[in-house]
C-alpha cells in the first residue's frame, strides 16, 4: 500500500477512500493526488469533511471499499453489478477509452465487429464497455490480459498486440513517460464513453450522509465554474470532444 495521505487531525472523522495510480486522474504525489482526487477533496470540503486517500491495485482498492474496510474509492464507471454492493455519485468526469495502435499501422474501426481481426491488449479490472466485453465473453475477440497498462503499450510498440484500448488523457502522459508518443497513437472512435464516479460502501453506516455531503458540495464546484475549470486545466492535452459525453443527463441509477 502507498502511504496514506491525512487532510485532518486523526481524531477528525475522515472520509477514508481507496484509490489506484491512474495519472492524471488519480495519482499518489502530493499535493493533489490527481484532479479526480483534487475535485472529491474539494467536494467534501464544502461541507467541512475531510478525505484521505489510500492507493492500491484496482481489483484490492475495489475490495477493500467492498467489504467496509475502506469508506468507498475513487473512480469507476458505472456497472450494475456493483450497485448492490455501492452507492454511486453523481458523475464526476466524462470517461472514454480510445484504440491505440502503432503510427505505422493503417487503422480505421466502426463497430466492434471490425476489431475481430486484430490482436487486442487488455487490463485486468478494467471494464471496456457491455458490448466489447460481451465479444470477448464470446471468444470473437482475440484478447490478451495483463496487469498492467504499461506492459501493454510495451507491447504493442514491440508488435506483439494490435490495439490496446486506454483513456486518452492517461495513454498520452504514459507514453510521453515511456518514450512512445511517437511510435503509438489512437484512432478518434470512442470504444466506450462513461462517466467516473466517486463509490461509497453499502456496507458503512454513514456512506448515505457522505453521498449527499459529496454531491451537494461537487454540485457547487460545477455551478460555480472551478469544476470545469480544475478539469480544463488539468487536462490540456485532452481534445475538447473527449470532456463530454453525448448523453449529459446519464448517471448510474439504482
Amino acid at each position: 500500500m502507498i502511504p496514506l495521505n491525512l487532510h485532518a487531525d486523526e481524531k477528525e472523522t475522515v472520509v477514508r477512500l481507496t484509490s489506484g495510480h491512474w495519472p492524471p486522474y488519480m495519482e499518489y504525489n502530493p499535493p493533489h493526488f490527481g484532479v479526480i482526487s483534487r475535485i472529491v477533496t474539494l467536494a467534501f470540503a464544502k461541507q467541512d469533511t475531510p478525505v484521505t486517500y489510500g492507493f492500491f491495485p484496482w481489483s484490492r482498492a475495489l475490495m477493500l471499499a467492498e467489504k467496509g474496510l475502506w469508506d468507498g474509492s475513487v473512480a469507476w464507471t458505472c456497472r450494475p453489478e456493483m450497485i448492490r454492493s455501492f452507492f454511486f455519485s453523481d458523475p464526476i468526469v466524462a470517461h472514454h477509452y480510445v484504440l491505440f495502435h502503432r503510427t505505422s499501422m493503417d487503422f480505421d474501426w466502426g463497430r466492434v465487429v471490425d476489431l475481430e481481426s486484430y490482436r487486442i491488449g487488455l487490463t485486468q479490472d478494467y471494464n471496456y464497455g457491455e458490448t466489447f466485453e460481451e465479444a470477448v465473453a464470446a471468444g470473437t475477440i482475440n484478447a490478451e490480459k495483463t496487469t498492467s497498462d504499461i506492459a501493454n503499450f510495451r507491447k504493442l510498440a514491440a508488435g506483439r498486440i494490435d490495439l490496446f484500448p486506454m483513456e486518452p488523457a492517461v495513454g498520452i502522459k504514459m507514453l510521453r513517460e515511456l518514450g512512445l508518443e511517437d511510435k503509438i497513437t489512437f484512432h478518434s472512435t470512442p470504444l466506450q464513453s462513461d462517466y467516473l464516479y466517486l463509490i461509497l460502501s453499502r456496507r458503512v453506516p454513514d456512506n448515505e450522509r457522505y453521498l449527499k455531503e459529496f454531491n451537494n458540495g461537487l454540485s457547487e464546484l460545477r455551478e460555480s465554474g472551478r469544476l470545469e475549470s480544475l478539469i480544463d486545466s488539468s487536462l490540456p492535452d485532452l481534445p475538447v470532444r473527449y470532456l463530454v459525453v453525448e448523453d449529459e443527463g446519464s448517471t448510474c441509477g439504482e
